[in-house]
């Protein structure tokens, strides 16, 4: 049987920063790598890498103003 994602865990970790600091949202990265948003939190707090505020960007099509 095939494994599903063939990442070692350090490719993992690098792949989630990067992804992540490039403004990937926790939701898509987990989406992509197919696992839970929670998890990568977790990964994103173990890598003590701060975490954006909520909300996303704050730009002329977003209903929120600046």
């Amino acid at each position: 049987m095939a494994e599903s994602n063939p990442l070692t865990p350090t490719e993992r970790r690098v792949l989630v920063a990067t992804l992540y600091k490039a403004g990937h949202t926790t939701r898509q990265i987990a989406e992509q790598l197919g696992v839970s948003y929670q998890a990568i939190q977790q990964m994103l707090q173990r890598l003590d890498i701060p975490r954006r505020p909520r909300g996303g960007n704050m730009g002329s099509h977003s209903r929120r103003r600046k």
